[in-house]
């Protein structure tokens, strides 16, 4: 498959954004782009203490209020103006913040791609010019986030599993509906290049 491309014409780099379940295939998609600087909203996952606690569960961090969006959509901004940012580092075996990094970007930038369970929620979504929700199986997302936690995040396969029941609650409460915003929605395929458009 021939990574996607913009027209070189184009002043300013496209702000695409990524959204979907966990293990919805986000991190995956965003390697078709080339020429693309790519801005994880994870990165931005509030300190532990300013994340809202659920009574059951605890740490709610399947809530879109456990991110800093206007922090992520502020950096955003910045880099249209083609200025330095700076991003956190965010720990995900700790769920803290531990540092950050210097983003930029060059002349050869055309995508500015922000990949996330909560990016189509403003500010950012007010940022994009095109919004790609990728809608994959309950089963298959189970599957890939037993795969990634276990090495990612040091969970056990029972941890990972009561987890999930935990995120997909979230998922139907904040995300899905999030749907309606998208421009394209990609359905699950073993052809990752074929797409559903949206029209309204």
């Amino acid at each position: 498959m021939t990574k996607l491309k913009r027209e070189s014409s184009q002043k300013e780099p496209a702000v695409i954004l990524i959204t979907g379940g966990s293990g919805s295939g986000k991190s995956e998609f965003t390697r078709w782009f080339k020429h693309a600087v790519v801005i994880e909203l994870d990165s931005f996952y509030k300190p532990k203490d300013q994340v809202p606690k659920d009574k059951e569960w605890g740490y709610n961090f399947d809530h879109p209020n456990a991110v800093d969006i206007e922090e992520c959509a502020e950096t955003i901004k910045k880099l249209l103006k083609k200025k330095k940012a700076m991003v956190p580092r965010y720990d995900m075996i700790l769920s803290e913040r531990v540092g950050k990094r210097e983003v930029k970007l060059t002349k050869k930038v055309q995508f500015i791609i922000v990949e996330g369970i909560f990016t189509f929620y403003s500010p950012l979504r007010e940022l994009a010019d095109i919004k790609i929700f990728l809608d994959t199986p309950t089963e298959i997302r189970v599957a890939r986030r037993m795969i990634r936690d276990v090495k990612r995040k040091g969970r056990t396969k029972l941890e990972i599993m009561s987890n999930f029941v935990h995120a997909e609650r979230n998922y139907y409460k904040h995300i899905e509906p999030m749907k309606k915003f998208a421009d394209v929605i990609i359905p699950f395929s073993f052809n990752p290049i074929q797409l559903k458009r949206r029209y309204k």
